[in-house]
């Protein structure tokens, strides 16, 4: 399984920082640092994978890490920004 960017979700990467709303009327969710990287890896590799890819490029315990990375993308599915497909 993987995340896919929602339909009707427009994107926009500048920088560090990732823009992401649902179109047209948003409200836009700005992405940066840690929170970047974990839409990046969700969005680019298998979720088998995922924490482990993160906690590989973040400093902290691997337990709180995975906690927040399931939180997070919990959150952005509930928005309707992204959706799990199948691999």
């Amino acid at each position: 399984m993987r995340y896919a960017l929602a339909a009707d979700v427009g994107l926009e990467a500048s920088g560090d920082a990732i823009y992401l709303a649902p179109l047209p009327d948003g409200p836009i969710l700005v992405l940066d640092g840690v929170a970047a990287l974990i839409f990046t890896e969700a969005t680019q590799g298998d979720r088998e994978y995922l924490v482990d890819r993160v906690i590989g490029q973040v400093a902290g315990p691997a337990e709180d890490i995975a906690s927040h990375v399931d939180a997070f993308l919990d959150d952005l599915v509930a928005r309707g920004l992204l959706v799990e497909e199948a691999t």
